[in-house]
């Protein structure tokens, strides 16, 4: 090999050599560089791991720290509202440095949810005029939030509260003495809930604060409409208006002496009124006085006549009303006075009718002369007269409803309910007076009398008709004696005893002593509580103020209830003689006819109930009762049919024609409507009787004996029943049980004769 092929390949190897060592440091130093960038990158990401995790936990403690703000705002509306306001007033008071109004929506919306959540702790039940119903921070804000809307011209008004709002910022200005806005927010409160007691009361509060009477007055009597029978509104009422020196205070001390509530003070307050009133005997004084200086004044001969009369000088009222129509011939209340004087005495009725129809013609005298004008006209025998006379005054005053629904009356005690109809009917719109509310009472009850079926539903129904009417009067007049009574007779036949004698009460109380009426109906609710000595006593009471059909059918009604069927008779018979259209005295007479096993003449009676009363369900359920006991079963049968037409629930009319069924010989279809009383009454004894005879007549021992004794159960008193389960036993020789029911027999009937020697034959043979 030649040297310098030699030195170049040394020469190359050891370039090579060179390069690839060169290289090779290189690479460790960049292998070297690699591995610590990737150690410096792990160390970063650890890092920045660590500082994520930090600003993570930060933000979640800061979103814990924003809720649990949020949620102590929501729970503490105060705070919230404190907060709201401090915002919203450095905000406002910034645009009162710059004099500039609240002209931004957003701005005015703030400042108004501010003042809302500041008051929405506040009931709007709380305490009238009460000073701590916010604290002292809340009371400054809204304080602070007012006297800004009053600098920026907002006037409360204009703010568009909503009315519960607008009730609690109302107390809570009211706490703070601001009674302008007060009155403003209450006032909104009120054209929303104009019946809330706590708005109605703030604002009478106010009126007294302002020591307005006028105001206080109108917005106590809005609240008696609220609560008309509260005695702390009654007995403020009534100082207010003494104070006033209006006489109506007398009207609410009665009331609370109706309610039973009047108090030594309520009565001194009554006495102080009356005399107010005027004395009559310094009246007497004075007007005399005058007479004498100047005897030619009409107005004072009047007035010393009715002053006369006011003392019980009917003789010289009456020269007193003379000497005024000497003269004044048209001086119409001398006329009514002399009428009204003259009217009792007998031998003077001619006077005294031309007296009526003087003070009539004169328009004076008011709705007592038009009556007295009729009786006094029907007194001397001129009915058509009469009758034409209560007619042309309505038709002159048609808009009078005190008249109207007097002569309603009157039309109603003469039995003529259409006519009375009539009169409420054609009512012109717009009147509106108790005493026609207390006449559609009455009615109703005329109507319910003459509709009932006896069962208790359809009766519900129709009386509940007279509820509304009389509640009707009560809330125009609270003190009408006649409209208690009223409601207590319609409570008493619809079985609240209770309520009626509440209203019973206070119609005692309202009435005048002499009203036979109220002592009748308290006899009558005394004979339904089971009292029959009290039910005798109170007619008796009654009594003292004249006889009346009424108080001849409540004595019939307690003889009836003592088991005196002859006595019940008498008295019943009475009431008819006085008025043979009275419903229940007639229904009650063919009841005890029926007891009597007088089945003709109860028969009479329901053929003259159903004449006067073509819908009287239950007196044509008596006439078939009576056919019944007269052995004419088709026609029993028909009746009844028509009774269940009308009343399908009536189980004593179901019992009844399955008894006729098995009369005509079809037992077959007697245990249908049997099934259907016991449906619909299953503690109806009668019933079970019933069905228990016809099993009996099916040869069903069992199957009668189960029935006699469900009867026992729903009456123990129900004598057949136990005849029968006495009779079974005996026949079926267990003289156990035989002996042990005609024992029962004996408690209820101890005379009973076969039942006595039934009963000796158990013994001898239980001795055998």
């Amino acid at each position: 090999m030649e040297p310098i092929t030699a030195l170049f390949g040394i020469a190359c190897l050891g370039a090579g050599g060179g390069v690839g060592y060169w290289l090779k440091q290189n690479h460790e130093k960049m292998q070297k560089l690699n591995d610590f960038n990737i150690v410096l990158q792990e160390s970063q990401s650890a890092h920045f791991t660590h500082l994520n995790n930090q600003v993570a936990d930060i933000n979640t403690r800061l979103s814990s720290l924003n809720d649990m703000v949020d949620a102590l705002r929501a729970t503490k509306p105060n705070l919230d509202g404190a907060l709201k306001a401090y915002t919203t007033i450095a905000h406002l008071e910034q645009l009162g440095l710059k004099g500039k109004l609240i002209d931004d929506e957003q701005q005015f919306t703030a400042a108004l949810s501010a003042l809302e959540t500041l008051v929405s702790p506040i009931s709007v039940e709380s305490e009238v005029g009460a000073t701590g119903i916010l604290n002292q921070t809340s009371s400054n804000m809204v304080m602070k939030l007012i006297e800004i809307f009053d600098e920026h011209q907002m006037d409360v008004s204009s703010l568009g509260l909503k009315p519960v709002s607008a009730h609690k910022i109302g107390h809570a200005a009211m706490s703070l003495r601001r009674y302008d806005w007060a009155e403003t927010c209450f006032g909104i409160a009120y054209a929303s809930s104009p019946g809330n007691a706590n708005v109605l009361e703030a604002l009478e509060f106010i009126a007294i604060e302002r020591g307005d009477e006028v105001l206080r007055r109108h917005w106590l009597e809005a609240r008696m409409t609220v609560n008309p029978d509260s005695p702390e509104l009654l007995r403020a009422h009534a100082h207010l208006l003494a104070k006033m020196g209006d006489m109506e205070a007398e009207r609410d001390v009665l009331r609370l002496e109706a309610l039973g509530l009047d108090t030594p003070a309520d009565r001194s307050l009554l006495s102080g009124l009356r005399a107010r009133a005027g004395s009559r005997s310094e009246a007497l004084e004075a007007i005399e006085q005058a007479l004498a200086e100047d005897p030619t004044q009409s107005n004072d001969w009047l007035s010393y006549a009715r002053l006369l009369y006011d003392e019980g000088e009917s003789s010289k009222a009456l020269d007193a009303a003379d000497k005024c129509l000497e003269i004044d011939r048209q001086c119409g209340g001398a006329w009514a006075l002399t009428a009204t004087i003259l009217a009792p005495k007998q031998h003077r009725l001619k006077e005294a009718l031309k007296a009526a129809i003087h003070a009539v013609a004169l328009d004076s005298g008011g709705v007592d002369l038009v009556l007295l004008k009729a009786d006094l006209l029907i007194a001397d025998g001129q009915v058509t007269a009469a009758e034409e006379s209560l007619v042309k005054s309505l038709e002159k005053d048609m808009m009078n409803g005190e008249l109207r629904a007097k002569i309603a009356t009157r039309y109603l005690l003469d039995g003529r309910p259409d006519d009375a109809q009539n009169l409420l009917d054609t009512t012109p719109v717009g009147i509106d007076h108790a005493l026609l509310h207390v006449v559609e009472g009455r009615l109703h009850l005329v109507n319910a009398d003459k509709a009932r079926d006896g069962t208790g539903e359809t009766d519900a129904t129709l009386l509940s008709i007279a509820i509304a009417a009389f509640e009707g009067a009560l809330k125009l007049n609270r003190e009408l004696g006649v409209a208690w009574l009223g409601m207590a007779r319609t409570q008493r036949l619809l079985r609240n005893l209770d309520a009626a004698e509440e209203a019973l009460t206070r119609a005692r109380r309202l009435l005048p002593e002499d009203d036979s009426s109220a002592a009748a109906e308290a006899a009558l609710l005394a004979l339904d509580q089971g009292d029959i000595t009290s039910a005798t006593s109170l007619i008796d009471v009654a009594d003292i103020h004249g006889a009346s059909p009424v108080i001849a059918y409540v004595r019939g009604n307690i003889e009836a209830r003592s088991g005196h069927l002859d006595r019940a008779l008498e008295y019943y018979d009475k009431a008819l003689n006085a008025d043979n259209n009275h419903i229940r005295a007639r229904l009650n007479r063919c009841s005890i006819h029926m007891a009597m096993d007088e089945g003709r003449k109860a028969l009479d009676d329901a053929e003259i109930l159903l004449d006067l009363a073509p819908n009287f369900t239950l007196a044509r359920f008596r006439k078939a009762e009576a056919e019944m006991m007269l052995g004419e079963w088709t026609k029993a049968r028909e009746n009844l049919d028509i009774v269940l037409e009308k009343a399908p629930h009536h189980h004593q009319a179901l019992t009844q024609l399955a008894a006729c069924f098995i009369a005509l010989d079809r037992p077959e279809r007697a245990e249908t409507p049997l099934n259907e009383a016991l449906r619909i009454a299953p503690d109806y004894p009668a019933a079970w009787h019933q069905r228990g005879l016809l099993y009996l007549e099916w040869g069903k021992h069992d199957n009668a004996m189960s029935d006699f004794e469900a009867a026992v159960k729903a009456d123990p008193q129900h004598l057949d029943s136990r005849l029968h389960i006495a009779a079974m036993h005996h026949e079926a020789e267990h003289f156990d049980a035989a002996a042990e029911a005609w024992r029962a027999v004996l408690q209820i009937d101890p005379d009973h004769l076969v039942a006595k020697t039934r009963l000796d034959e158990c013994e001898v043979k239980l001795m055998a």
